[in-house]
């Protein structure tokens, strides 16, 4: 009786570590290596996500570099991350604020009332490599500006890898589901 328990724990177990093979690959070019887009000139460079060292390294690279003259950060209203505290928000052709709600969607919402009151064609958006996918999907489906969704990498040990699948999966799940935020509540 005890061979066959045994045998099938040893499928199960091997049908688990097989099923979790097949995601951690199907997730690489999903949330590892998204295809990369041309980054080009824009009017405008958004930092969206908190701004971590990652993303204001590359924002203001970009801005030195003159491909946007002007940069919008969304930061939270407390914190070490608000406008008040976040040294890039105190220099000039940098605005931070805050979307309402402090999520994806409500960034983008942000950008759609944002771009035409500031006279942005074309934006950068700068987020770290596992939301991608995401920001890009929320971006075709609530956004009707050019804008272009560029990674910014930054070290993640394999448990916040295994977070980001599975969070980034819901949330993407979530974005489908849910209607586009309201840019005029902002």
């Amino acid at each position: 009786m005890r061979a066959p328990t045994t045998r099938v724990a040893a499928i199960a177990a091997g049908v688990i570590v097989a099923l979790i093979g097949v995601v951690a690959l199907a997730g690489l070019p999903l949330y590892v290596f998204p295809p990369a887009e041309p980054i080009g000139k824009a009017d405008l460079v958004y930092v969206i996500g908190p701004p971590q060292k990652y993303r204001v390294e590359v924002e203001r690279a970009l801005r030195a570099e003159g491909v946007a003259g002007h940069s919008l950060y969304s930061v939270p209203t407390h914190g070490g991350w608000s406008a008040a505290r976040l040294p890039v928000c105190h220099e000039e052709g940098v605005d931070c604020v805050h979307p309402e709600p402090f999520t994806t969607k409500g960034e983008i919402a942000l950008l759609t009332k944002y771009a035409p009151a500031h006279d942005v064609d074309r934006t950068i958006i700068l987020t770290f490599t596992p939301h991608v996918l995401r920001t890009r999907y929320i971006l075709e489906k609530c956004y009707h500006g050019d804008a272009t969704v560029v990674a910014v990498d930054q070290h993640l040990s394999l448990a916040d890898w295994i977070y980001q699948y599975a969070y980034q999966s819901f949330a993407l799940v979530k974005a489908w589901i849910t209607p586009c935020a309201d840019s005029s509540d902002l």
